[in-house]
């Protein structure tokens, strides 16, 4: 340090010295090796700051031979038109190498344009953050954080790069003091001094600041702007995480109350079908609740919902009345209870005489499905069975259904009819179908009796008695014995076959009784035909 001191003071001294006296040669060398030395730090700050590659001087230097191009551009124009009216070859020549250099400066003055170098302080000015986001929903939050990063990424690389800017100009005015010392040295030893060089450095310096202190004003404008907008969003953030917070303990009161619910029906219903239908309608009804706690926390405006809701429920009923009308159906059908899953249901299709018998596997919202088991209308009349039919909920309001399984009921009423001669003994055959009845549906006479306790608590129902019941009737051919008799709504065709088979064998061995048959005469010749009339049911 005190040889530094010691060098600057003895400088200034010999300089003072040399401005009243002349210079010897001791004194010439040693200005000579400080202007080596000045010439040495402004080569090294160049390239410290590597001017060379620097934008900021880059941005300068083409905006600095745009504005030369387009003097030029002005004064080789001014001199075409000169030369326009002379008709000499040396004119001619003259203005068509003009020509070519305007379309030079035109081509080089574009792509300067396109660089943003024709205005070097406007982009410094147009610092764009991005657009201030709407966060009113859950995705939405993830633009209000992609916000908050890029603008905070925008602002820091500005920020870089104002700082770089600063110390271009500090640089540069760090070599305007050597350029003005060297100049000193220059003179002293009686030599003429390039002011072109301080000139076009005040040049660049004018510039820069003035660049410098643009950049400043609009990137402390964007911070400021940020700072607000950043509250803005993080409260924006800050309550809808709130509102989901909410929403989740709102969905999770629900869910449990439908668990409640679930776990009290399990224990107080015992049937299985119907279980499954409260389990199912608690499902519908949980959905239903979640979906309009989502409606009312993310419409903003609930009356236009509700207007537009009514327009679209309009719509929906004219253009799509059928689906429309199985919704409807399918509420009749849920709270009416008048079908549930696990019920064998006979369906008539009025007008069409289409009759369709199956046991329920679910009940949708649009459609009910059923599986076709064997039953005597596949027997007699669809000769398929074992598929599975998809029914309309809109059938419950235009076609017949007939339940077989209602209120637990797990019996129906079956028929048997058998024609015996008109001189049988009907009543002893009366007895013998009534006790063959008997036997085989005992165990349905008591489960249907029990039954019928329960309806009568709950509806106006008659006394009926289960017990099987055989009636005679006077036919065409004989004397008809109707056998009737209480058997399991889901294999009807069974006993059927049983009963049947076993009355047909004590009618062919008991004596006194016959089947009878159509009899008609041709020729003076009876001639016969067995029948055995069975009655139409399932």
């Amino acid at each position: 340090m005190r040889f530094l001191f010691f060098r600057a003071t003895l400088i200034a001294f010999m300089g003072f010295s040399m401005l009243n006296a002349d210079l010897n040669d001791a004194e010439k060398d040693l200005l000579k090796v400080q202007l080596d030395d000045i010439n040495y730090q402004i080569a090294k700050l160049q390239k410290e700051n590597d001017f060379n590659n620097n934008i900021w001087i880059k941005r300068y230097n083409n905006h600095r031979d745009f504005l030369a191009l387009q003097t030029e551009h002005s004064e080789r124009a001014n001199e075409i038109k000169q030369l326009s009216n002379k008709r000499d070859e040396a004119s001619k020549q003259r203005k068509a190498l003009l020509d070519e250099r305007i379309k030079t400066i035109d081509l080089r003055i574009e792509l300067l344009k396109k660089g943003e170098n024709s205005a070097p302080y406007e982009n410094l000015t147009k610092i764009e953050l991005p657009e201030l986001p709407e966060v009113e929903n859950p995705f939405a939050i993830i633009s209000g954080i992609n916000y908050l990063n890029d603008s905070e990424k925008i602002l820091r690389d500005q920020r870089v790069r104002l700082e770089s800017l600063e110390a271009t100009i500090k640089t540069a005015n760090d070599i305007k003091v050597y350029y003005e010392r060297r100049d000193a040295i220059i003179k002293q030893l009686g030599g003429d001094v390039n002011s072109s060089e301080i000139s076009e450095n005040t040049s660049l310096l004018a510039s820069l600041n003035t660049s410098q202190e643009l950049f400043a004003i609009a990137l402390g404008v964007q911070e400021d702007r940020f700072a607000e907008n950043k509250v803005i969003v993080r409260e924006k953030i800050e309550k809808e995480v709130s509102k989901i917070i909410a929403i989740a303990i709102a969905v999770g009161v629900v869910f449990a109350l439908s668990i409640i619910l679930k776990l009290v029906a399990k224990r107080a219903v015992k049937d299985a079908n119907r279980l499954f239908s409260i389990n199912r309608a608690a499902n519908i009804a949980t959905f239903i609740i979640i979906v309009f706690i989502l409606l009312f926390n993310y419409i903003s405006n609930i009356l236009y919902f509700v207007t537009l809701l009514g327009f679209i429920s309009a719509g929906i009923a004219i253009a799509m009345k059928d689906w429309f009308m199985s919704l409807l159906g399918w509420l009749v059908i849920v709270i009416g209870g008048s079908i549930h899953i696990g019920d064998r249901i006979r369906i008539t299709r009025i007008g069409a005489g289409d009759i369709i018998v199956g046991d329920v596997l679910e009940i949708g919202l649009t459609r009910i499905m059923l599986f076709e088991d064997i039953t005597l209308a596949t027997y007699e009349l669809n000769r398929r069975a074992g598929r599975v039919l998809h029914i309309p909920n809109n059938y419950i309001f235009t076609h017949i259904f007939q339940n077989y399984t209602y209120q637990d009921m797990q019996t129906v009423w079956d028929g048997i009819d058998i024609t015996i001669t008109f001189g049988s003994n009907h009543k002893k055959a009366q007895k013998i179908a009534k006790d063959i009845a008997s036997k085989h549906a005992i165990g349905y006479t008591d489960q249907t009796r029990k039954h019928y306790n329960n309806l009568r608590s709950k509806f106006n129902f008659r006394a009926v008695s289960p017990e099987p019941r055989v009636f005679t009737f006077a036919h065409t051919y004989g004397v008809r014995v109707s056998i009737w008799y209480l058997t399991n709504s889901y294999a009807t065709l069974s006993l059927r076959s049983v009963i049947g088979s076993e009355v047909i064998e004590a009618f062919n061995s008991t004596e006194g009784i016959s089947l009878a048959y159509p009899t008609y005469t041709i020729g003076g010749e009876n001639q016969s035909a067995r029948e055995l009339p069975i009655a139409p049911d399932l």
